[in-house]
């Protein structure tokens, strides 16, 4: 088979050197997240194969799904050995799962490589509505059964050595949008707060117990990345993330009412690991602002790049950066202006995703020296310490 090819579900072939690396890559991450000195910056590298599923049909059939998260998660151990990425992969059934559960249909539009969405909002009077809406049942309702179901496949494949994502359940305010409309929670958030946060208190119980049902379908803990749809490793205990796109549209005040204290309760359970933005982010400064606050921020460059500057203040100290790259402009020196920007205050983790063919490799090794060069330009440790999940 050509490298990197997607064909017949590829077995697991785990060679010695393999479990010795993920096990410096886990340390290596480990000891970033405890904001310990490290020799070099975490650089992650990793491979998408091309497929010829769209993603309507990986959406709607779970093993073609898997036959192409599997090839890539290979695809980077083989194509990339010098990259710090712990290859995992996503079962998915779309980030509106948690709405599905609550009574909302899925819309397709025309274009097969677009994922869905809500068809409309199923609450027309918040204040009316909601004591009676019912909280689901994840293993019953929406598209979640079958979210877990892919999420104990995925697991089964990777056999312990290549963890998965849970669902992408975003949770919190942007559930709300989904069963409100984006415009309705705007204006709930001044005229019905009280019924607002009755309903998210709705939408975190069953998000807490999706997080939990998917845990226990992936067969712990250990294999999984974090208890979202992120597919980077987070350490033990840091498990906890959340996702909060639609705080690209409020300030910190709303931020600080709405989604934060929901954003606690899962980091309270399952550790105060991440958050996620594309961006923009208004709403920075109170990411880390609450007691239960994400160690880590997972955001698009498209989106957040400008923001950087506000972060390199608001986050020293408290948080870093995972930074995904998406494909414009020269990747080393991309990663060289983040370096000089942002040192010697908040650590940026350069997140590339290529095709086989780009060379990721080659691209790796030219990332490492600058790595390096931001490692020991670091002011390094933590001014707040881990939020831990319960027990720990």
């Amino acid at each position: 088979m050509v490298k990197g090819a997607i064909g017949p579900m590829q077995k697991l072939a785990i060679s010695d050197w393999m479990r010795d690396e993920l096990a410096r890559r886990k340390d290596l991450h480990r000891r970033l997240w405890a904001g310990q000195p490290l020799e070099r910056i975490p650089v992650d590298v990793r491979v998408s194969v091309p497929t010829n599923y769209t993603t309507r049909e990986q959406f709607q059939d779970g093993d073609k799904q898997l036959e192409v998260a599997l090839a890539s998660a290979l695809a980077t151990w083989e194509l990339v050995p010098s990259s710090d990425c712990i290859p995992a992969m996503r079962p998915d059934v779309g980030c509106s799962c948690l709405a599905s559960a609550f009574g909302a249909e899925y819309y397709w539009g025309d274009n097969p490589n677009q994922t869905p969405g809500i068809k409309a909002p199923i609450l027309t009077d918040l204040e009316a509505q909601v004591e009676a809406l019912p909280v689901p049942d994840p293993y019953r309702d929406g598209w979640l059964p079958e979210g877990l179901r892919r999420i104990r496949l995925f697991a089964e494949a990777g056999e312990g050595f290549i963890p998965v994502s849970l669902l992408d359940a975003a949770g919190g305010v942007n559930v709300a949008a989904d069963l409100l409309g984006v415009t309705e929670l705007l204006t709930a958030f001044y005229t019905a707060p009280e019924a607002l946060h009755k309903l998210l208190d709705k939408i975190q119980e069953l998000y807490a117990a999706t997080i939990r049902a998917g845990i226990a379908a992936a067969g712990g803990e250990e294999n999984i990345t974090t208890t979202d749809f992120p597919d980077f490793w987070f350490p033990e205990g840091l498990k906890g993330h959340v996702s909060d796109d639609i705080s690209a549209n409020f300030g910190p005040s709303i931020y600080a009412e709405f989604s934060a204290p929901y954003h606690a309760r899962i980091f309270r359970e399952f550790g105060a690991g991440g958050l996620h933005n594309c961006g923009p982010n208004p709403c920075h400064e109170a990411y880390v602002a609450h007691e239960y606050s994400p160690r880590a921020l997972d955001l698009a460059d498209t989106y957040s790049h400008n923001d950087l500057p506000k972060f390199k203040r608001s986050l020293k100290g408290k948080a870093f950066i995972y930074l995904s790259w998406d494909g414009a402009g020269e990747p080393v020196a991309w990663y060289r202006e983040i370096m000089e920007l942002m040192t010697p205050d908040v650590i940026v983790v350069p997140v590339f995703t290529l095709k086989p063919q780009d060379e990721p490799e080659a691209l790796c090794r030219r990332l490492r020296p600058i790595a390096e060069e931001y490692a020991r330009r670091m002011e390094w440790g933590w001014v707040r310490p881990n939020r831990f999940a319960a027990g720990r």
